[in-house]
C-alpha cells in the first residue's frame, strides 16, 4: 500500500481532479477523542482506486484547506466508511457532509444472518472477507501530538482495506437479497450522526420541579408502607446523610415477605403477579414507591448531568441497529424510555425562538400485520380510514362503532396489540389492565380472543400457518433477514417481521428527511421508535410540519403497497403539547 501525507492545499491539487471524478471514494478519520464538540479532527485518510491513500494532516491542512475537503467529500462518488456516524459527527463539526454512504459496519450487522461476520469491527470484517488480519499497534495510541510514521501508515491502511472490503460486500448484499434494506441503512446514518450531534434541549428547571414531586410521592409512599413495617431505625453516615436500616423496599425478597406476612399470597413482587391485588393499599404502596424510585434512580437524578457543558444540550446515543429487529437503541441518556406521561416530555423543549415538530405513525404495526397477513377486513378498514379499535370493539362487543364508548376503545387496543403477537387469554387479560388500565375476567378474554380471530381471519390464518410449519428464517418486507432458534414461539415469529418493517419504514423516513432538509434551518433531534422529533424556527415551523407529515407517509407508502400510512403532525415549544 502507498500512501502520501498531504500538509497544505498545494500538496493535495494534483490528485484533486481524479478525487472528484472517482465514483468510489474510502473515507476514514482519526481524531484527538471521541467528542465531536470539544475534540479535533486530526487525520482524513481518503483512498482511492489507481491512488495512492492520502493522509491528509489536520493540524497543518485545516481550516484553510475546509473547501477542498468539500470539494472531495460532497461529489456524488459514494463514500465507504467503518462506522460512518462517528466520521460524520466530526465533519458536522467542520460542516462538511459527504453523501451518499456505504457503511461497512452496517453491512455487516445485515449479513450476520446470512453466514457472515459474528462480529463488525473492522479488523472482524476484514479477516472474514478479506482474510486479511489488520495491525492493531497504533489503535489506542495518542492522535494529538506528533505522529509517528507507524501512526500514517495504520490510519492509512484503515481507509485502504475499506475499497475491498466494500467490493466484497456489495457481492455478498446483492447474493442474499439485502441490498433494499442496505440502502435504508446507509441513507439513515446520515439522520442519526445529526441527532446525536444536535442533541436536544432540556428545560432544568421544569425538570428540578418534577423531581421534587417525585422525591415526595415516593417519600409519601414510604409513610404507607412504615405502617405496615414500623419506622425504620436511622443512623447518621459519615457524610452526613441519613441512612435507613433494616428496610429495603427495593430489595424483591423484602417486599415479598412483607406482602405474604400481610395476607397477599404472591409468589412474585412482578407487575404481572400483583394485577390481581391492585387495590389492595399495600400493593398500591409498593407500586406508587417503585414508579416514584424507577423514576428517580433511571431519570430524574442522572439526566441533568448529562447535559453537555459546551452545548448545554442533551446528545443521547443510538444504536442503529441495536435489536435484532432492527429497532434502533438509546443511551446516554436514553429517551425512548422517558415516560410518555406530559409532566416528563414537558421538559424536552426548542429553545427560544424555536419549535420542536413532532409526527408519529398511526398504528404502524396494525397497518405492517395487515400488509403481512394481507387481513381483508383490516386492509378494507384502513383504506376506507376506519378507526380500527373503533372497529374491534364494535366486533367484540356486537355494537355499531359510532356507539363505543372511550373505555370500550382502549379495551380493543389490548386486543388489537395483543393478538395480533399471538398472546394467550390469560397473557391478554393482564396486558389489558397494565397497559391500559382495563380490566377484563378471563371468561371474557377468551371470548374476545375467540371474536378476535372470527373477524381477522388473515390474522388467524398467519398464526396458523406459523405454528404448523414454524419458519428458520423470516424476512421484513425491505428484506431484512432474521433467523430463529429451533424453539423460538410463535410470539417471537410473528413480532420480528412486524416490528422490524415498522422499524425500516421510520428508517426510510429519516433517511429521505436528512436530505430534505439539508441547507435549512431543521434538524432532527429525536426518534422514538415510529416518532420522529425536528427542531425547527418558528417561522418554518408550519412548512416542516407538512414536510415532516408528507415524507413519513411516503416512505411508509413505498413499503407497504396495499395499506395506507399514515403519519400525525403536531407543533409545539416542548414535547407534551404535541
Amino acid at each position: 500500500m502507498e500512501f502520501i501525507k498531504i500538509s497544505n492545499k498545494q500538496e493535495i491539487i494534483p490528485y484533486l481532479l481524479s478525487l472528484k471524478q472517482a465514483k468510489v471514494l474510502a473515507v476514514d478519520t482519526e481524531t484527538t477523542g471521541l467528542d465531536p464538540h470539544t475534540d479535533k479532527l486530526r487525520l482524513i485518510q481518503i483512498a482511492a482506486a489507481g491512488l495512492p491513500v492520502l493522509v491528509i494532516d489536520c493540524f497543518s491542512f485545516l481550516p484553510d484547506g475546509i473547501e477542498l475537503i468539500k470539494d472531495i467529500l460532497e461529489t456524488p462518488a459514494v463514500k465507504i466508511f467503518q462506522n460512518a456516524k462517528f466520521d460524520l459527527q466530526f465533519f458536522m463539526a467542520a460542516q462538511v457532509y459527504p453523501y451518499p454512504i456505504f457503511d461497512t459496519m452496517l453491512a455487516g450487522q445485515l449479513l450476520r444472518t446470512s453466514g457472515g461476520a459474528s462480529r463488525v469491527g473492522l479488523d472482524a470484517l476484514a479477516q472474514h472477507y478479506l482474510n486479511e488480519i489488520l495491525p492493531k499497534d497504533e489503535q489506542k495510541s495518542n492522535w494529538s501530538g506528533n505522529l509517528s510514521e507507524s501512526q500514517f501508515e495504520y490510519a492509512a491502511n484503515d481507509a485502504d482495506v475499506l475499497l475491498r472490503l466494500r467490493e466484497v460486500m456489495v457481492r455478498k448484499i446483492y447474493e442474499n437479497k439485502l441490498s433494499e434494506i442496505a440502502l435504508i441503512e446507509f441513507s439513515c446514518v446520515s439522520a442519526i450522526a445529526q441527532m446525536e450531534y444536535t442533541g436536544i434541549c432540556l428545560d432544568t428547571p421544569c425538570w428540578n420541579r418534577l423531581l421534587a414531586e417525585t422525591v415526595k410521592e415516593r417519600d409519601e409512599a414510604l409513610e404507607i408502607l412504615y405502617t405496615y413495617t414500623g419506622k425504620p431505625a436511622v443512623q447518621m453516615s459519615l457524610f452526613g446523610e441519613d441512612t435507613v436500616y433494616a428496610y429495603n423496599f427495593d430489595s424483591n425478597p423484602f417486599v415479598l415477605n412483607l406482602l405474604q406476612k400481610n395476607g397477599i399470597q404472591t409468589n412474585s413482587t412482578s407487575k404481572h403477579d400483583l394485577t390481581p391485588y391492585a387495590k389492595h393499599p399495600l400493593v398500591q404502596a409498593v407500586s406508587a414507591y417503585r414508579r416514584a424510585a424507577k423514576s428517580l434512580s433511571s431519570f430524574l437524578y442522572p439526566i441533568p448531568f448529562m447535559i453537555h457543558p459546551t452545548t448545554g444540550r442533551l446528545h443521547p446515543h443510538y444504536g442503529q441497529n441495536g435489536a435484532w429487529s432492527g429497532r434502533m437503541s438509546c443511551g446516554n441518556p436514553n429517551i425512548q424510555q422517558i415516560p410518555r406521561s406530559s409532566d416528563f416530555r414537558a421538559c424536552f423543549i426548542a429553545p427560544l425562538g424555536r419549535k420542536l415538530v413532532v409526527a408519529d405513525y398511526s398504528q404502524i404495526e396494525l397497518r405492517v400485520a395487515a400488509e403481512i397477513t394481507l387481513d381483508d377486513r383490516m386492509m378494507t378498514a384502513y383504506r376506507n380510514g376506519d378507526d380500527l379499535h373503533k372497529l374491534t370493539a364494535s366486533l367484540m362487543l356486537g355494537k355499531s362503532a359510532d356507539t363505543i364508548t372511550k373505555q370500550e376503545r382502549q379495551a380493543a387496543k389490548a386486543v388489537n396489540f395483543g393478538l395480533i403477537y399471538a398472546m394467550g387469554a390469560a397473557g391478554l387479560k393482564q396486558y389489558a389492565a397494565q397497559s391500559y388500565g382495563v380490566e377484563m375476567t378471563l371468561e371474557q378474554a377468551e371470548e374476545f380472543k375467540s371474536r378476535f380471530f372470527n373477524a381477522y381471519t388473515g390474522i388467524e390464518r398467519w398464526h396458523r400457518e406459523l405454528k404448523k410449519f414454524p419458519p428458520t428464517e423470516s424476512r421484513t418486507l425491505t428484506g431484512r433477514k432474521f433467523t430463529f432458534s429451533p424453539n423460538a414461539g410463535l410470539a417471537a415469529l410473528c413480532n420480528t417481521p412486524v416490528q422490524g418493517t415498522a422499524a425500516d419504514i421510520a428508517k426510510k423516513a429519516l433517511g429521505l428527511l436528512i436530505n430534505r432538509l439539508r441547507n435549512t434551518d431543521t434538524h432532527i433531534v429525536g426518534v422514538v421508535h415510529d416518532e420522529i422529533l425536528l427542531e425547527t424556527s418558528e417561522e418554518n415551523a408550519d412548512k416542516m410540519a407538512e414536510l415532516l407529515k408528507s415524507t413519513m407517509e411516503e416512505a411508509g407508502n413505498s413499503i407497504l403497497k396495499y395499506v395506507p400510512c399514515q403519519a400525525d403532525v403536531n407543533i409545539s415549544s416542548n414535547w407534551a403539547k404535541t
